[in-house]
């Protein structure tokens, strides 16, 4: 049922203490002012750990060309996912310490607003402190497959959505 939602394929990413780790899911914003958006992440896993320690993360939006990187991002590693995974790193901007991913659509660079459990897994909400954007379309995960974004669909008039 939920795997009918399309959603944007994203990796987070947190770093503390030395280590960086990063994990693939999805992204959806919760305001606009201040500017939140919310991930799942599994409780268990480093990059909640380390996103814990440092209180605060970054989410790559990645481009429809990227779907390799997340599943590289989903698997496990030692102390740092991006070089032993291979997953091309952008700095954080100055005063920031969790790494984004080259060549994404968006990085995000968020501060921990609050956390949330449910089921296991965790919400985590980020107030968005800095933010880059890149060139090319999402990529979407639907129907447990990565897809790409498609045509725009034209219409008489846009809808009053926010963004």
């Amino acid at each position: 049922m939920l795997a009918s939602l399309p959603l944007p394929v994203a990796i987070v990413a947190a770093a503390a203490g030395g280590e960086r780790s990063c994990a693939t899911g999805t992204v959806c914003y919760l305001a606009l002012d201040p500017p939140l958006l919310a991930t799942p992440l599994a409780a268990t896993r480093r990059t909640y750990r380390l996103l814990e320690a440092s209180r605060e993360f970054s989410v790559s939006i990645l481009g429809d060309g990227q779907a390799e990187l997340a599943v590289r991002a989903a698997s496990g590693a030692g102390r740092d996912t991006f070089a032993e995974r291979g997953i091309p790193v952008l700095d954080p901007p100055a005063g920031r310490a969790a790494p984004g991913v080259a060549g994404s659509v968006a990085v995000l660079w968020c501060g921990l607003e609050s956390v949330h459990p449910v089921a296991g897994s965790v919400v985590v909400v980020g107030a968005v402190l800095h933010a880059v954007t890149g060139a090319g379309e999402p990529l979407l995960r639907f129907r447990r497959r990565y897809r790409a974004l498609g045509a725009e669909v034209a219409v008489a008039e846009e809808a009053a959505y926010p963004l």
